[in-house]
């Protein structure tokens, strides 16, 4: 039986960044995985599916430039998949380099914990003074909608598909859900979105969530609300999803994006002392340790928010901790991106949750119809939202949707980190053209709101 400092059980984003700094703080570190290095976010998750987009991106966006291009719904996926099938090998690659370079052991089997401190691996026993778990998550399987790869499909699954459809049904209006019904409506696919809640991605500003859906319309796409499906029925002509209000959603393939489950059920974690909430979430304290104190966990099994750039530094926190280096607790700011077309990313507060706070919000928002930069991109429709605190014009909260989004939202959360008043934006000089001068556009309006007793003016700057 062989003990180390540490075993991390898992190789996904939390896994192999907290293995890294273990091994860098001097610790011996063993990694222990089912299956190839990266977990999700590698392999069927992140990388996949991002890298799909961006082949959507590039041959839809030929259309809304204006130029001339087709596309044929006849291609393979796979065959768009040439990038996707390059990264994920090499991001393999490179993180199992990370470990070979840091003297970290690599186990390939299933674990499960025969007591606080002792793993079974596939038969053989492994033991260790610290455990870290990040076992990830997977698709949630209703009864009645189980994938099966042909005509239902989960994020498993739809990237293996054999031609592109002509009709789909996504059954979900979260992220997910989201994030592939726009990829497949830019492949030029007909979408038919069933979301049984009352609006998309309901963590976002009600104003946001409504001009995604709306752009979403725009191109094409069908978006029913508070939905609820009973079951799929699968043909040779494809699917017809089923739904409480009697109605009958026929496509040709049905995509379930209905949340995700936690890979706990079979850890052994009660055998271990690590409890596990209804939801099979394990709870963890700001250092991300378990109601075990030498057991730690990081990434989706703790629950919100499952992002890889949370879970990357939740697993650094964590073995920081359990080192004795002084990281500090785990940030609770961190930007949210959601790659739909267009992409949506959002940081701190919402109008909402600054008044619960106590703050005095008011909103200052941009168009990029403002910049000629988002003329030259195709993308007129995006817009830059800011929450401004009234009393001393602190930045609190920014959502942005459009082109580069998910990059943009970074300069937000900086200024809130640092509480940067938007005055200082107004005195900012950006570069020109470009799509960052929009947070300037935005300060003009949050200022012109305060001093006019919440009336906008965008014609201010």
């Amino acid at each position: 039986m062989t003990t180390y400092d540490l075993v991390v059980i898992g190789s996904g984003p939390a896994g192999e960044k907290g293995a890294a700094q273990a091994a860098y703080l001097g610790k011996s570190v063993c990694v222990v995985d089912k299956g190839p290095a990266g977990g999700a976010w590698v392999n069927t998750g992140t990388i996949p599916s991002k890298t799909l987009r961006e082949s959507a991106l590039y041959l839809a966006g030929g259309r809304q430039r204006g130029l001339h291009g087709h596309f044929s719904t006849t291609a393979n996926i796979r065959d768009l998949m040439a990038l996707e099938r390059r990264l994920v090998t090499r991001w393999r690659e490179k993180i199992e380099k990370s470990f070979r370079n840091h003297g970290i052991t690599r186990m390939i089997g299933r674990a499960r914990f025969l007591d606080p401190h002792r793993l079974d691996v596939d038969g053989e026993v492994v033991e260790a003074n610290a455990f870290l778990i990040c076992t990830g998550s997977r698709p949630r399987v209703l009864p009645g909608i189980e994938p099966d790869g042909d005509s239902v499909h989960d994020s498993d699954t739809i990237l293996r598909l054999a031609t592109i459809p002509q009709t789909m049904v996504v059954l979900g209006g979260g992220v997910i859900g989201c994030e592939y019904a726009s990829i497949f409506q830019a492949l030029g696919v007909q979408v038919t979105l069933l979301n049984s809640r009352d609006r998309l991605l309901g963590f976002l500003e009600p104003e946001v969530s409504e001009r995604l859906e709306g752009i979403l319309c725009a191109g094409g796409m069908v978006i029913r609300h508070e939905t609820r499906f009973s079951g799929v029925e699968r043909s040779s002509r494809g699917v017809t999803v089923f739904t409480d209000d009697g109605t009958l959603v026929p496509a040709d393939l049905c995509f379930s994006a209905l949340g995700r489950v936690p890979n706990t059920d079979d850890l052994g974690l009660e055998l271990a002392g690590v409890d596990v909430d209804q939801g099979g979430n394990i709870p963890v304290d700001e250092f991300m340790r378990t109601s075990q104190p030498h057991i730690y966990a990081a990434g989706d099994v703790v629950g919100f928010p499952s992002l890889g750039s949370v879970s990357m530094e939740q697993g650094r926190v964590a073995t920081a901790h359990l080192c004795g280096d002084d990281r500090g607790p785990m940030a609770d700011l961190f930007p949210y991106g959601i790659f739909t077309i267009p992409e949506v990313s959002t940081v701190g507060m919402t109008c909402l949750e600054a008044k619960q706070q106590g703050f005095d919000p008011v909103i200052g928002r941009a168009g990029y119809h403002h910049s000629v930069r988002a003329a030259m991109l195709g993308d007129e429709n995006g817009e830059v939202r800011l929450v401004v605190d009234r009393e001393s014009h602190r930045l609190l909260g920014a959502t942005l949707i459009g082109q580069q989004a998910t990059e943009l939202i970074h300069l937000a959360a900086m200024a809130i980190k640092t509480q940067q008043p938007v005055d200082d934006w107004v005195r900012f000089v950006f570069n020109l053209p470009s799509l960052s001068v929009l947070y300037k556009q935005a300060a003009y309006d949050a200022l012109h709101a305060i001093r006019s007793d919440g009336q906008h003016n965008e014609l201010v700057e």
